[in-house]
């Protein structure tokens, strides 16, 4: 298990506090005024979501209003307590995800923004909410079993209790009466000026990252510029190549523009978690245009992956995460994950020929696809662990079990060495109803981290079965 490390960094001179929402006894935001007119609502949950509330003469706006109704009332019942006032004109999403654009139902009055592809991502994910309200509900009852076997005073107990409280906001909004899930009415493709009276909302699309539907949303007059959660931090690590087809010379382009005035941007507001003063999205900058530069001149020597890698070495431009605690091992990590990101943009990808193969032709068709690429000498495909995993869940959500199976069986066989592999592997044997093989893949799972809480979870449950 990775150790984790800090980077909130309070970029203002405002004192954060605490709000709690109408009905949540405890605080459930933590709350930082930016600017005169730009509030940054931090959830007081695992996630720490920020939500983003800017002051202008049309009315408030907000920026990613939270994964249901419920959440985006909480938001607004704590705007009230901190405003006066809730009379919102616009809400923003940044991204197409759930859990930062669901809460759009909660604002009725207000016009909802985003991109075309936040739109069709929305649309398209309307059918999982049956599927991801069982989900949570899964998560919350493991939470709440493991919570009764904690010291009730001890750290573990309080967080614990934190994470089922947030399942349980989020399960009871999912299954809420009459919810239902709003899309955008302004979308736009490109970009869009959206000019409030005394301030005006420069919104860029990046492009692939986080998601295919990102957006950055540039405040001039404020000097703030919201990220969304296109820099995932994961364990204190801001990722941002997440996705398996990107699009690194449109995020480059649009941060140089972004970061050409050099006065025009003090804050960066990340979709969770962190404030970024400008210097540090300046070094992502640097460093991702750095990396993705050679990446590309590596392959043009016609090197291998695990030599490029070699070659690459650490990112010297990120001082700032070692300053907040990264080690060496942290920053090959994150390295490593983002040169795999960027490389596989360079070629075929194993894992969507595999796709396609199966959808054709069913599982035995995908092995068969699979064993002809694999004649490749890495020129021209790529076989990625993180890709094949996400098909088989792929798969394993559409209730198509043998070609889940079938896909973690050959990422098995690739990542041997992988702890993961055997951790999915073991699941989707496990909804087969194969529970004596399931357990035994998740034990090789275990031995391989131990720390795969996950994995142990897994067994202690299928082990209690009758």
């Amino acid at each position: 298990m990775q150790r984790v490390f800090a980077v909130f960094v309070v970029v203002c001179c405002a004192t954060v506090s605490m709000v709690a929402a109408e009905g949540e006894s405890d605080p459930l935001f933590r709350m930082q005024r930016l600017t005169d007119r730009v509030i940054v609502f931090t959830e007081v949950t695992p996630w720490e979501s920020n939500h983003v509330v800017i002051q202008t003469a049309d009315g408030l706006v907000l920026v990613d209003p939270g994964h249901s109704a419920l959440m985006g009332r909480l938001i607004r019942d704590a705007v009230h307590h901190e405003l006066g006032h809730d009379r919102f004109a616009y809400v923003i999403d940044t991204h197409g995800h759930f859990g930062h654009t669901w809460g759009n139902a909660a604002f009725p009055e207000a016009m909802v923004v985003g991109h075309v592809r936040a739109v069709e991502n929305m649309t398209a994910d309307a059918v999982n909410l049956d599927r991801r309200t069982e989900f949570f509900r899964g998560q919350l009852e493991q939470t709440q079993a493991r919570l009764e076997e904690l010291d009730p005073n001890s750290p573990e107990a309080a967080a614990a209790q934190m994470e089922s409280d947030h399942l349980t906001r989020i399960v009871t909004g999912l299954e809420e009466t009459g919810f239902e899930i709003q899309t955008p009415q302004l979308a736009f493709s490109e970009d869009l000026d959206l000019d409030l009276g005394d301030l005006t909302l420069v919104m860029r699309f990046l492009g692939a990252g986080h998601s295919d539907s990102d957006i950055a949303i540039l405040i001039p007059e404020e000097k703030v510029l919201l990220m969304g959660c296109f820099f995932l931090e994961r364990d204190g690590l801001p990722f941002f190549g997440t996705r398996p087809q990107l699009d690194p010379d449109r995020w480059l382009g649009v941060f140089d523009d972004l970061l050409a005035d050099e006065t025009a941007v003090e804050y960066v507001v990340l979709g969770q978690h962190s404030v970024w003063p400008r210097e540090q999205l300046v070094a992502m900058r640097d460093y991702m245009k750095r990396l993705w530069t050679e990446i590309q001149g590596l392959d043009a020597e016609g090197v291998g992956f695990e030599t490029a890698v070699e070659r690459l070495g650490n990112p010297s431009e990120l001082d700032f995460l070692q300053a907040a605690g990264a080690t060496n091992d942290d920053l090959e990590r994150m390295n490593r994950f983002e040169a795999t990101a960027l490389w596989r943009q360079l070629k075929e990808s194993a894992a969507a020929e595999v796709e396609q193969a199966i959808t054709a032709g069913g599982a035995a068709a995908g092995i068969a696809r699979y064993e002809e690429l694999s004649d490749d000498d890495g020129s021209k495909v790529f076989f990625d662990e993180a890709e094949f995993n996400m098909l088989g869940y792929r798969l394993l959500g559409e209730e198509r079990v043998d070609g889940a199976i079938a896909v973690f069986r050959l990422n098995v066989e690739r990542f041997p060495d992988s702890w993961n592999v055997y951790d999915s592997l073991g699941e989707a044997y496990a909804v087969k109803g194969d529970t004596e093989l399931a357990i035994d893949l998740y034990r090789r799972s275990v031995e391989i981290n131990p720390d795969n809480g996950n994995g142990i979870a897994a067994i202690e449950r299928l082990q209690s079965q009758p």
